[in-house]
């Protein structure tokens, strides 16, 4: 064999040493970068909506026509106000300022009061104050139970639901106003909102950074 050709095979040898060395570095870089990239990337939201319920004939707002005077919560006088004339299960306590009802904190909506009916909000038990008149708006309040199955922390403000097909509703903006929350790892957050216009909702979805899932309203 002459000079030339051991030379070419030579160099052909070699040429193939060197790509076959340049293939596996190439091969162990994606795969460093595929492992790279698994590592970083966020983990995807998984969650369960364990439950959704319809709580008709609700207390969803109230109205002070007037805030009477003399009204005090000092000990021995009741702040715990219900619906008159009714064995409903609503609750709340007056908010008072300078001897007036400026508000409500209620500790419970109440169910099943009927819409035909105006129902009045009345301090049970004595309490220094007079003239104090409030009447009750009733509507359906719709109560969902959600549950965060992942490993990363879910932030309400980037949750919605959709009610019927409807316009999302913001998991930090429920029916007492917004309030950002975190749903950490196996913690199950409680949402309620007012479905509008005393009307019961059949159907919901949640959707959180692009995992959507739906259920049926009891």
């Amino acid at each position: 064999m002459g000079s030339v050709a051991v030379g070419a095979m030579v160099v052909g040898t070699s040429m193939l040493v060197v790509f076959a060395l340049a293939m596996a570095t190439l091969e162990a870089q994606v795969d460093d970068s595929i492992a790279q990239i698994e590592a970083t990337a966020e983990p995807i939201s998984i969650f369960t909506i364990e439950d959704a319920t319809n709580v008709e004939g609700a207390v969803v707002s109230y109205t002070i026509n007037n805030p009477g005077t003399g009204y005090s919560s000092t000990p021995g006088n009741s702040t715990l106000v219900e619906v008159n004339g009714s064995a409903g299960s609503f609750s709340a306590n007056l908010v008072i300022s300078s001897g007036t009802v400026t508000g409500l904190t209620i500790l419970d909506h109440g169910s099943s009061y009927l819409y035909a009916s105006t129902y009045y909000l009345e301090v049970t038990g004595s309490n220094n104050g007079t003239n104090l008149n409030i009447t009750a708006t009733l509507g359906n309040l719709v109560y969902v139970n959600v549950t965060n199955d992942g490993g990363k922390d879910v932030k309400t403000d980037f949750a919605w639901l959709f009610t019927d097909g409807g316009a999302p509703i913001n998991l930090s903006d429920g029916h007492e106003g917004y309030s950002p929350n975190t749903i950490f790892p196996g913690e199950t957050f409680q949402f309620y909102y007012d479905s509008g216009a005393q009307a019961t909702v059949s159907r919901i979805a949640i959707s959180v950074d692009g995992v959507t899932k739906s259920s049926t309203v009891a």
